[in-house]
Order: C-alpha cells, then sequence, then structure tokens
C-alpha cells in the first residue's frame, strides 16, 4: 500500500529515529522501532532517514532538490 505521508509526519519521525538511535544496537534495530511505533513500513523510514543524510551532505549522492530538476 503506497501512502502519502505529510512533511511534519517525516519530520518527527526522523527526529524519534534520532533520539532512539543511542539506545540501539544497530540503526536497523532502531528503524524498526520507531517505525513500529509510527504504524509506518521500516523501510519508509530507512529511505526518508537515506534521504536526510544525503541533504544535510553527510553521505554521497544527489540532493532531492537536483533530483527534482531532472525528474
Amino acid at each position: 500500500m503506497n501512502r502519502k505521508y505529510l512533511p511534519e509526519m517525516r519530520e518527527r519521525a526522523l527526529r524519534m529515529l534520532a533520539e532512539a538511535r543511542p539506545e540501539h544496537p544497530n540503526m536497523m534495530s532502531a528503524l524498526r522501532h520507531v517505525a513500529g511505533l509510527l504504524a509506518m513500513s521500516p523501510e519508509t523510514l530507512r529511505l526518508w532517514q537515506r534521504r536526510f543524510e544525503v541533504d544535510s551532505g553527510t553521505k554521497p549522492g544527489v540532493t532531492t532538490e537536483p533530483a527534482q530538476r531532472i525528474r
């Protein structure tokens, strides 16, 4: 099922993930925990986290703005 989430939901989920990360042995565990709390797919949250890292410059990749222009 493909759902559209509001930007506020994305921001909240990423904030919760950042807060939960130190309490878990790895990122996937934290993703599953937060996704379960928000009743969403861990994969969706993982993709949001990856996009956030690329956009903030902490991971290599094409940022959101140029990717949208390419589309």
